[in-house]
C-alpha cells in the first residue's frame, strides 16, 4: 500500500511591513511532518494533516494499491497546495525517478 508523506522541514518567514509601521523581523519556521488522509464518516473528503497522529479525529490515513493511482494523487495534492508530497510504502520511502 502506499501512501503521501512530507517530511518536517525549517521555512524562512521574510518580514512583514504591519500598515500601522511595525515591522515583524524575518524567522524561521518548523513545518510539521503531515501526510494525505480521508475523512471516516464523509466519502471523497480528503485533507492534510499531521503525521504519524492526526489532530482530527475520524481520519485515517488515505493508502492506494498501486503506484500509478497514487501519482495521480500526488499530482492532485500538488494542483491543490503547490506542494510535491512524496510516496511511501511499509518499506519506507518509493523513489520514483526510475
Amino acid at each position: 500500500m502506499y501512501y503521501l508523506r512530507k517530511e518536517s522541514y525549517e521555512q524562512i518567514v521574510p518580514e512583514i511591513h504591519k500598515t500601522n509601521g511595525e515591522i515583524i523581523p524575518e524567522r524561521k519556521e518548523t513545518v510539521e511532518c503531515r501526510a494525505l488522509y480521508r475523512g471516516t464518516d464523509v466519502t471523497g473528503w480528503r485533507g492534510r494533516d499531521t503525521y504519524p497522529v492526526p489532530r482530527n479525529k475520524g481520519v485515517k490515513l488515505y493508502t492506494c494499491k498501486t503506484l500509478k493511482k497514487i501519482m495521480a494523487e500526488r499530482e492532485s495534492l500538488h494542483d491543490y497546495c503547490g506542494e510535491w508530497f512524496d510516496i511511501y510504502d511499509e518499506n519506507g520511502k518509493v523513489d520514483i525517478t526510475k
